[in-house]
């Protein structure tokens, strides 16, 4: 499964993009931009994240040569106490996941939903739900996900 992320606007503060599953438009992103992940391909996995005590859509962006696996680098993560959608995480985590704004977002997460302004969706759970269930078809089938940030 091909996911692709189309960056097409940047105001310096939020980049704004669409995210194509096969080709086919779903919908709209925001990112922060200073902390937005770097155009490159990255798999996206399915992850339990002990902050949101569930799967969630993980953007691999980590090097087994270098870095902590991402089990060890969770277990390092200080979990919050008050969790929401769209609460920030503590530490860099790139994750595909609901939101209403990219302004504050410091873990690198691309957000998904229908844009109204920059940096700004609506119905964010609506297209995070189409997301989330199409990856978990395709991983449970033995596909490969594969994700093209340009």
């Amino acid at each position: 499964m091909n996911i692709k992320v189309e960056r097409y606007k940047n105001n310096g503060r939020v980049v704004d993009g669409l995210l194509k599953i096969n080709g086919k438009t779903i919908c709209s992103t925001a990112e922060n931009a200073e902390h937005c992940l770097v155009e490159g391909v990255y798999d996206v996995e399915l992850h339990y994240c002990k902050q949101y005590h569930k799967r969630v859509l993980i953007v691999n962006t980590f090097d087994d040569s270098i870095r902590l696996s991402k089990d060890e680098e969770c277990e390092l993560c200080d979990q919050l106490g008050f969790v929401c959608q769209n609460t920030d995480l503590p530490s860099f985590c790139p994750m595909i996941k609901m939101g209403n704004g990219a302004y504050n977002r410091t873990d690198g997460s691309i957000l998904v939903g229908e844009y109204i302004a920059n940096g700004c969706l609506i119905h964010p759970k609506k297209y995070y739900s189409v997301i989330f269930d199409r990856v978990r078809k395709a991983l449970k089938r033995g596909k490969r996900v594969k994700m093209k940030i340009c």
